[in-house]
């Protein structure tokens, strides 16, 4: 990587300083002559500056970047070349990340957290109407200015929104990639709006909801589970902070907030209500949640209520029966009319109207009490039913917590999970969202991590016998790499466990296979050498000679890769000889042993002095013989000695 600093770019931009670097870039602290401010200027790394593609790419980032302007966004300035250097000049930050003030602070309470996001949001909700999608949002491309001001940056993997943006790969951190990202590929705003989600519980909390030792756990566990409320870690977190977290990161697309600005209006009213003390004291949070995952026992539903208009009494323990959705029955809320048949005109008017009294006050305390038992059973008595909570990716503490409503019999079991982390729960029997009775039995499957074994041997087979050993051994065929190794071409040289460490069971391994060893072209002439060459599938990106004791004038001296590893398509620099490195001998007897000595190391030979005057002298005493002939040919280094003796 190329240093810069001192360095004017674009006649404009005078480099002072690196402030960080990443694979593809790095970025500088600069001075804009032109208008004398301080700027960030976003340098591709040399290896990438030929790569047409990229360029393209970083391009398109500043015409992207360029079309917002916003307080809450990082402004970019200019884009440029200059010889070999591609840049993008950006608003200069003077503060930290937001990801270093949470490894410094921790997190934050529920109102600064909300109001760190608003400003986040702001940024966000400009860049969603100018039809931009982040794509990466996280508390690395969030900059903190010393002067108290949110910036959200990095829009380098930023593209124009469509209804279902398709990404090819996956991009973006995992720890905030939505679900319909890890499952098919496809982005909307409603994408930015559930990483804004994740970035809020992990405001809260500290942590990421979705945690593993491997890529594919997270993406999992974003696929297949749902984001926990913020309160199971920091329980002083409101209720409603909790809604909205569940809002933002619904696994539906069609669940969460349209985009930033929709969040962002709801941010700003809990913000509000929780300042004024009411924010779970009212339903101002109208969140659009579906309804069934809401609900969290069935206790929560409407008592059934007889027909008024019945033509006879019903029984309250049938009632019930025939309403699976009722766990209680509120007697005083229940009519009960009785219209009495014709034959009881047979009797005496008085006694007939008494055993229409008694008739009625029967059918009455028969509702009662069999709504109130029934009422008490169903309600809080043996027979109460509730719905067992989603307890995945939570602690064995948080997960008894959840189900102490319904105080099931817990049975703790520990099994192996490529995909909860450890000490975590992996599932419950019953699943979640089955009714069980209070007090029953309740299994809950904590993790052991990953199984760990050891990956099968595989160096020197080919990838049909080494695909198949690993899905043999319990393994997935990962990526197949194949790069120009000393190794004969075709075989496994290198894989994901080839050390004896044990890896997890299920783990996709990547192959390093060889493409056989790197043309040996030295001593060849030229031409030849570029012919065997690019018969590798090689590139030669540049030819350069040099002075070589061993290699003819005019000979190949061998290659030097671009890139390590080297692979087909690859660039290596060609070295061709110039021969050994000779200069002329030149004349020193006569000369003072400063003068001496500073004519022979300038044609590059080391001296040696032999003599016997002091060194305050050398300036005076004159050099009387030397250990080489005048005009003799001498490699460059060699060492000549004069005397004054």
């Amino acid at each position: 990587m190329s240093n810069l600093i001192g360095q004017l770019v674009g006649n404009r931009y005078l480099i002072e300083s690196q402030v960080a670097s990443g694979g593809m870039a790095t970025v500088y602290l600069a001075t804009d002559q032109r208008l004398d401010r301080k700027v960030a200027i976003k340098v591709i790394h040399p290896h990438l500056a030929n790569d047409t593609d990229f360029q393209a790419k970083f391009v398109l980032e500043a015409k992207t970047a360029a079309k917002l302007s916003h307080p809450n966004l990082v402004n970019v300035f200019d884009q440029g070349q200059d010889g070999q250097t591609t840049y993008l000049v950006m608003e200069y930050v003077s503060g930290v990340t937001l990801r270093d003030a949470l490894k410094e602070y921790g997190p934050l309470p529920a109102i600064r957290a909300l109001e760190m996001l608003a400003q986040i949001l702001s940024g966000l909700a400009a860049a969603h109407k100018a039809g931009i999608l982040h794509r990466d949002l996280k508390p690395e491309n969030v900059l903190l200015a010393d002067d108290g001001r949110v910036k959200l940056g990095d829009f380098g993997l930023a593209r124009a929104i469509s209804a279902h943006t398709s990404t090819g790969d996956l991009v973006g951190t995992i720890a905030y990639l939505s679900p319909e990202l890890v499952t098919r590929g496809q982005a909307d705003a409603r994408s930015d709006v559930y990483a804004a989600g994740i970035l809020l519980y992990e405001l809260l909390t500290g942590r990421q909801p979705f945690e593993g030792e491997q890529a594919v756990q997270i993406a999992y566990q974003h696929a297949n589970s749902t984001v926990p409320a913020p309160s199971t870690l920091a329980p002083s977190t409101p209720a409603a902070v909790d809604k909205l977290v569940a809002w933002a990161t619904a696994k539906l697309p069609v669940s969460r907030p349209d985009d930033a600005s929709v969040l962002l209006v709801k941010v700003n009213q809990l913000i509000a209500d929780l300042k004024a003390g009411k924010a779970d004291k009212t339903s101002v949070m109208d969140f659009d949640l579906n309804q069934t995952e809401a609900l969290t026992e069935i206790g929560n539903l409407p008592p059934s209520v007889l027909d008024s208009d019945a033509t006879q009494v019903i029984g309250a323990a049938d009632l019930i029966a025939s309403s699976p959705a009722a766990t209680s029955f509120d007697a005083s809320a229940t009519q009960v009319i009785g219209h009495l048949e014709d034959d009881l005109t047979d009797e005496p008017s008085n006694f007939g109207q008494q055993r229409v009294g008694l008739k009625i006050l029967l059918a009455s305390l028969l509702v009662v009490l069999l709504g109130s038992g029934a009422g008490w059973w169903f309600g809080s008595g043996p027979g109460a039913l509730g719905v067992v909570p989603t307890l995945t990716s939570r602690t064995v503490t948080s997960a008894e917590s959840a189900l102490v409503t319904l105080s099931p019999k817990v049975q703790l079991i520990n099994e192996n999970s490529s995909t909860v982390t450890k000490g975590l729960v992996i599932r419950s029997e019953p699943s979640a969202g089955a009714y069980i009775a209070k007090g029953a039995e309740l299994k809950l499957f904590i993790s052991l991590g990953p199984k760990l074994i050891a990956a099968p041997s595989l160096g020197g087979l080919n990838v049909a016998e080494a695909t198949a050993k690993l899905l043999s051994s319990g393994f997935k065929l990962g990526t197949v790499n194949s790069w120009f190794d000393s190794h004969p071409i075709g075989q496994v040289y290198e894989y994901l466990g080839a050390d004896g460490t044990p890896i997890p069971e299920g783990t996709a391994v990547d192959l390093s296979v060889s493409l056989g060893p790197i043309p040996m072209i030295s001593g060849i002439d030229q031409a030849s050498a570029v012919t065997a060459i690019e018969a590798t599938g090689l590139k030669i990106s540049s030819i350069e000679q040099e002075f070589s004791d061993t290699v003819a004038p005019g000979k190949t001296i061998g290659l030097v890769p671009q890139s390590k590893p080297l692979g087909a398509g690859g660039s290596v620099k060609l070295l061709v000889s110039k021969g050994p490195n000779l200069v002329l001998m030149p004349k020193v007897v006569g000369e003072t042993v400063l003068a001496a000595k500073a004519l022979l190391e300038g044609v590059g030979l080391n001296v040696i002095v032999n003599t016997d005057q002091l060194q305050s002298k050398w300036g005076i005493a004159k050099v009387k013989r030397a250990s080489e002939a005048v005009g003799a040919k001498l490699k460059a280094g060699y060492s000549v000695t004069i005397s004054t003796k």
